[in-house]
């Protein structure tokens, strides 16, 4: 085997499809390779080829994501990860994803994270859980938003085209920065989402989308006509609330479709207030909860002083005999190499899970992912790393 890793080129993009696709279990067609290449910086994908054969893809996204107190630091997305069944457990996916990490630390991008499509592989290449997903069901026949609750006739209308594009891009942007984990969308990826988006999905009919002021929601219909009885499934794809009212009344909205049997989705954080607002709280049910994002800290000086803290304090953790003291608090935080006793000992990739505040030092604790001084010390740092609103991200990279 001649194996050779190198940066992928324009003239790699089909191939690259091609063997991810192959690797995934499905295939694109010309056309949406066409549509999805401009959303693909290759000079951030590598590649390894064998004997002219691409074997095994990654890359990443230039993004900015949201940490604890509402700071932006740049991140790589890193994505398209896939190696063949011909050529695994041979070390090829490990060194192709090091050199994609290699060009993220090049670019000065502090973080990178990624969406696992196995919960085993991640954890030795450094990356840890910083979120989770929720997978919901609501059956709208048996609850409906609280009468106090319900918005004004007129305040939800229904958008398309360059106006959805508008509202994907600026309420997007509000809306990301009011929750840790969640990453920017810029007017050139809403550009090629929207039509994506507006074509059927297998059974799902194209993308609707509700406009509010201050948010929106996308969605799609599966249509189950049960011979006169329907019950068409609603699936939402993505809900951006800035304020408690454009929630309230998108979801007012939402459960008011006619003809909708089941809204399901796995875009509501796990600490959504939806079932407060509802006549029925135990109408919105969690069917299912998975590992969200996975973190990797490239810079911890960066990431760790750039969020804040819940309360002021100095915590030192050692990851993989490296030390870092910690300092700050709700005004902001310095994070530093050092040399002192470790408060708490772990590895880089649980070190790297507690950058968004939703892993807490007991759980890895609990787990065994992690070893605490004493308990006080295990006290404090749940408390100094904790944040007020779950880390959540909608978007899929």
């Amino acid at each position: 085997m001649t194996l050779e890793i190198r940066t992928a080129t324009d003239n790699d993009w089909e191939s690259i499809c091609r063997a991810d696709g192959r690797a995934f279990g499905f295939g694109y067609t010309d056309a949406e390779m066409a549509e999805r290449r401009p959303l693909h910086d290759l000079s951030r994908f590598r590649i390894a080829v064998d004997n002219g054969e691409i074997v095994s893809t990654a890359g990443s996204y230039a993004l900015d994501v949201t940490l604890p107190g509402g700071v932006c630091v740049p991140m790589g997305g890193v994505t398209w990860v896939s190696t063949l069944a011909t050529h695994r457990r041979q070390g090829i996916m490990r060194q192709v994803v090091e050199a994609v990490h290699a060009d993220i630390d090049s670019r000065g991008e502090p973080l990178a994270t990624l969406w696992a499509s196995e919960g085993s592989i991640y954890e030795h290449l450094g990356y840890g859980i910083a979120s989770q997903v929720r997978m919901t069901t609501i059956n709208p026949r048996l609850a409906s938003m609280g009468a106090e609750y319900r918005c004004e006739p007129g305040s939800v209308r229904y958008i398309d085209g360059d106006a959805a594009i508008d509202a994907m891009t600026d309420t997007w942007e509000r809306f990301r920065r009011c929750r840790t984990g969640e990453v920017s969308h810029d007017h050139a990826y809403n550009e090629v989402v929207y039509p994506l988006r507006a074509r059927p999905d297998g059974a799902m009919s194209g993308a609707y989308y509700l406009s509010h002021a201050d948010g929106y929601a996308a969605y799609r219909i599966e249509q189950k006509w049960n011979t006169g009885h329907p019950a068409h499934i609603l699936h939402l794809i993505e809900l951006a609330a800035v304020t408690p009212e454009a929630h309230a009344a998108l979801w007012h909205t939402l459960l008011s479709i006619d003809l909708v049997g089941e809204i399901r989705s796995n875009v509501i954080a796990s600490d959504d207030p939806l079932p407060f607002l509802l006549d029925n709280q135990r109408a919105l049910r969690t069917i299912e909860l998975n590992d969200g994002i996975w973190a990797n800290v490239r810079d911890p000086a960066i990431c760790f002083g750039a969020r804040s803290y819940r309360c002021s304090d100095r915590l030192v953790i050692e990851a993989d005999g490296k030390r870092w003291a910690i300092e700050g608090g709700p005004d902001g935080a310095s994070c530093r190499a050092v040399r002192t006793r470790p408060d708490l000992l772990t590895t880089h990739a649980w070190f790297s899970a507690l950058l968004y505040g939703g892993t807490l030092p007991s759980t890895l604790v609990a787990g065994r992912r992690m070893t605490a001084r004493n308990a006080d010390v295990l006290n404090r740092a749940d408390l100094f790393f904790g944040t007020a609103l779950a880390p959540h991200c909608q978007s899929h990279y």
